[in-house]
């Protein structure tokens, strides 16, 4: 990746993540979501191009990974409270599909040396905790927190 393409994804990769804080912070479902949503733009674009300079696989398995996230969190404007077991249980899901999927993006980063920028994993780092911290907040307080 030369310098100036990774320098853009920085910047945007860095927004993206703050706005992701930020909405996990104010519990707010629609920054925390387009954040995610966002976010998920760059590692496509960049396993792509990653794919098209040394064809590698494993390229397009992590693109896929990165737009099923993209899927996940398009943000929309249903409101739905804790009254609606169904919508509960599916955001659980959905959560934990981000977790896991963040999760993934950092050991495979920071722990398995890919030739990808660290700061894309401490990226990584960073939406795992936000969506950690909104798991945790929504279990120990009953299912009563919920993003606006």
């Amino acid at each position: 990746m030369n310098s100036t393409v990774e320098l853009i994804f920085t910047v945007l990769g860095a927004a993206f993540t703050l706005l992701t804080l930020y909405g996990a912070a104010t519990l707010s479902r629609k920054l925390f979501l387009s954040g995610l949503f966002f976010f998920s733009f760059l590692p496509v674009i960049g396993e792509s191009m990653a794919y098209n300079a040394d064809k590698a696989s494993v390229h397009v398995m992590v693109a896929f990974l990165f737009l099923i996230q993209l899927v996940l969190a398009l943000p929309n404007t249903i409101v739905y409270g804790p009254e609606n077991a169904a919508a509960v249980k599916i955001s659980s899901k959905i959560a934990f599909a981000f977790l896991l999927i963040n999760v993934a993006g950092f050991v495979f980063i920071l722990c398995l040396k890919a030739a990808v920028p660290v700061q894309f994993g401490y990226f990584h780092v960073a939406l795992s905790l936000a969506v950690l911290y909104l798991m945790i907040r929504r279990l120990s307080s009953n299912n009563t927190v919920m993003l606006k």
